[in-house]
């Protein structure tokens, strides 16, 4: 099974093509154990928003969780969890900015 990244599906456009294209080539370099607990925790963290993600733009989450956040952060390596952090703050960005207009 293929694990697919929440991240991606957001619309490339000039502003975020460097960070998409970033986040993209990040994500292609965890292990396949890391990027399961990365979309686990993205699919979790964007279906506690999906009342709002069209509002602001970004994805929904791609699938049910098997495990809770504390499972799978615990279960997290460094480089998981820092890539895990990048993502949020680019939905944070996301959010921000739609919030200022």
């Amino acid at each position: 099974m293929e694990l697919k990244n929440p991240i991606l599906d957001i619309e490339m456009t000039e502003e975020n093509r460097e960070q998409i294209k970033s986040l993209k080539d990040l994500f292609e370099e965890l292990t396949p154990e890391e990027k399961f607990d990365v979309v686990e925790l993205q699919n979790i963290m964007l279906q506690r928003v999906s009342g709002r993600n069209d509002r602001y733009g970004i994805p929904q989450g791609s699938s049910k969780a098997e495990r809770n956040e504390t499972e799978i952060i615990s279960h997290m390596s460094t480089r998981s969890l820092d890539y895990s952090q990048m993502c949020i703050n680019y939905y944070v960005s996301k959010i921000s900015s739609v919030l200022k207009k």
